[in-house]
């Protein structure tokens, strides 16, 4: 997490494990919700590496998302578990 993002998370709980490709492969990704979250850092990216870290209000992804503005497979599916989780909608 503090690799990928900068910041530090007192406490990371998994929320599900999707498979992006059944089917294809059993390759999987498990998604986390992390709480406590502070900056640490400053990324370090590869050459080839391309990310940007920006944190934004919880309606506001939701937003994002119903309008196609998100569809990045995995994201989409980790934040609709859980918003259902929550009984957000």
């Amino acid at each position: 997490f503090e690799e990928e993002t900068g910041y530090t998370a007192k406490k990371m709980t998994r929320l599900i494990r999707i498979y992006p490709s059944l089917g294809y492969n059993l390759q999987y990704v498990d998604c986390y919700i992390a709480t406590g979250i502070k900056k640490v850092k400053e990324l370090n990216l590869d050459k080839e590496e391309f990310l940007t870290v920006e944190k934004m209000d919880f309606q506001k992804l939701m937003e994002l998302i119903k309008m196609g503005k998100i569809i990045e497979s995995r994201t989409v599916c980790t934040v609709l578990t859980y918003a259902a989780k929550k009984r957000l909608f």
